[in-house]
């Protein structure tokens, strides 16, 4: 995968730092792939580049399982569409993505993701509660079984 992804690079220059330092536009990491460019053209040249890659190397993309995010000025723009093999990337305000236990959409804020953590945190302590476990069982479940979910 590393070297589609390096072989796809030169369809556009990835995004420019504060610095003047340029990052790369693909980012890979696992079987996750991050597109980042200044422009919504140049994601769409590197998009068909990959695509080109993957299909030579006899793999797809599962559009329906991407998202799809374009910034403007610090918001996010529904304005734009992305393909992949005549399919539509849905967007992130279309539908949300979940990655580490957190779930981004077009908001950019976590306000919603903590209010669901600390509604699904009181319902997994109501549940050890009202379970008739001795204490020290209730200790176990929740050091065990709680905590480390809360941790991430």
């Amino acid at each position: 995968m590393n070297m589609l992804t390096k072989s796809a690079e030169p369809e556009c220059r990835g995004p420019r730092t504060n610095s003047g330092q340029r990052q790369p536009p693909i980012r890979a990491f696992m079987d996750d792939l991050t597109v980042m460019t200044e422009s919504v053209p140049g994601c769409r040249w590197i998009l068909k580049g990959l695509e080109e890659l993957v299909e030579w190397a006899l793999m797809r993309f599962k559009p329906a399982k991407s998202r799809s995010m374009v910034l403007r000025k610090g918001k996010v723009v529904d304005k734009f569409r992305f393909n992949i093999a005549d399919t539509a990337i849905p967007s992130i305000s279309e539908k949300p993505v979940k990655s580490l236990g957190k779930v981004f959409d077009c908001s950019l804020r976590d306000t919603t993701s903590i209010q669901s953590t600390c509604t699904e945190l009181d319902g997994w302590l109501k549940s050890v509660d009202k379970s008739g476990l001795p204490g020290k069982f209730k200790a176990w479940v929740y050091l065990h079984g709680i905590l480390p979910r809360i941790q991430g």
